[in-house]
C-alpha cells in the first residue's frame, strides 16, 4: 500500500502539466515515470490509454533492445531476479502493479492525470484502498474556454485540421466526455467531496494561478506539508503546451455556453475565489 498518494486529478488544459514541470524536482515528491499514469480511468472507465502506452514501450523495446527483453525472459524461466523495469512493463495491471510502479521511498508518490477527474464514486473509493493518505489537487479554467482549448488540442493530436472542419463536426467532437464532461466540475467536486475529507483536497482555479504563480506554488506546498521551493522566474513563467489560438463561430460557442450554465451557477455558488475573468450569468 501507498503510504502518501499525491494526485492531481484535472482537468485536462488547466495547467496541470505546468504544476507537474514546477513540482517534479521536489525532494520529497517521487513522481511516476510518466506524468499520466492512466490507471483508475483504465479500470473504471475503460480507457484505452494505459494499455496504448503499454504496447508503445513493448515495441519500442522489441525494436530497440531486444537483447535486454530475451535477457528478461531467460531470467524468468530460470528463476532469478529479473529487470524490474521491463517487469513492471509486461505485468498485469492491477492494485499491486500500480503501487509497485509509485513504489518511493519520498514523502509523496506522485500521479498526475487529468482523465480521473471523470472517475466515478467507485474509482475514487479504490485510490482510498491502494493508499493510507491521500492528497487531491482539482484545477478549474472558465469552462467554456477549457473545453475550447480541449477541442483545439483534439484536432492537433489526432493530426486533423479544425480550419476544414463544419460547426457541426466541431459540436460532435465536443459531445466528447473529455471535452464537454470534463469543464462540467460539479460531477467531479461532488465525488471528491464524497469520498475524501475536505482537509485533503485542495481546489484551484487556473486563472488565478497563471496571475500568482509562486503564490500557487506557495499555496501547494503549504496543503502537502512539504519544504517550500524556490523556483526561477524563468521557470514559473516557461509556457507548456501551447499552441496557436483557434477563433471558434459562435454556434460552437453557444451550444457549449449552453450546456455548462449548471456549471457556472454550481461554482459560484460554492466558491469564493472565482476568477472575475470567468464568465458570469
Amino acid at each position: 500500500m501507498i503510504d502518501n498518494l499525491l494526485l492531481c486529478v484535472g482537468a485536462q488544459k488547466t495547467g496541470t502539466t505546468w504544476l507537474h514541470a514546477q513540482l517534479k524536482d521536489h525532494p520529497q515528491i517521487g513522481f511516476s515515470h510518466v506524468k499520466e499514469v492512466h490507471y483508475f480511468n483504465t479500470i473504471h472507465n475503460g480507457s484505452i490509454l494505459l494499455t496504448t502506452r503499454k504496447v508503445e514501450h513493448i515495441k519500442n523495446l522489441i525494436e530497440n533492445n531486444r537483447f535486454a527483453l530475451e535477457k528478461y525472459l531467460s531470467d524468468l524461466s530460470g528463476g532469478r531476479e529479473v529487470n524490474k523495469g521491463i517487469h513492471k512493463l509486461l505485468s498485469p495491471v492491477d492494485d499491486d502493479w500500480y503501487i509497485d510502479l509509485l513504489n518511493t521511498n519520498k514523502v509523496y508518490a506522485a500521479d498526475f492525470t487529468p482523465e480521473y477527474a471523470l472517475l466515478p464514486k467507485a474509482g475514487f473509493d479504490n485510490i482510498k484502498a491502494v493508499s493510507k493518505n491521500q492528497k487531491i489537487i482539482f484545477i478549474m479554467r472558465d469552462p467554456l474556454e477549457r473545453a475550447l482549448s480541449a477541442i483545439q488540442y483534439f484536432y492537433k493530436t489526432t493530426g486533423r485540421d479544425i480550419n476544414t472542419e463544419s460547426n457541426e463536426n466541431i459540436i460532435n467532437v465536443a459531445k466528447k466526455d473529455f471535452i464537454l464532461n470534463m469543464s462540467q466540475y460539479e460531477k467531479t467536486i461532488k465525488n471528491l467531496n464524497e469520498s475524501f475529507d475536505v482537509k485533503d483536497v485542495l481546489f484551484l482555479f487556473y486563472e488565478n494561478i497563471m496571475e500568482s504563480k509562486k503564490d500557487s506554488i506557495d499555496q501547494v506546498v503549504e496543503f502537502l506539508k512539504i519544504d517550500s521551493i524556490n523556483i526561477p522566474e524563468k521557470d514559473l513563467n516557461k509556457r507548456v503546451n501551447k499552441s496557436e489560438k483557434y477563433i471558434f463561430n459562435d454556434e460552437v460557442i453557444n451550444y457549449l455556453y449552453e450546456n455548462l450554465k449548471n456549471t457556472y451557477e454550481y461554482i459560484n455558488k460554492h466558491f469564493s475565489n472565482v476568477p472575475e475573468t470567468w464568465k458570469k450569468l
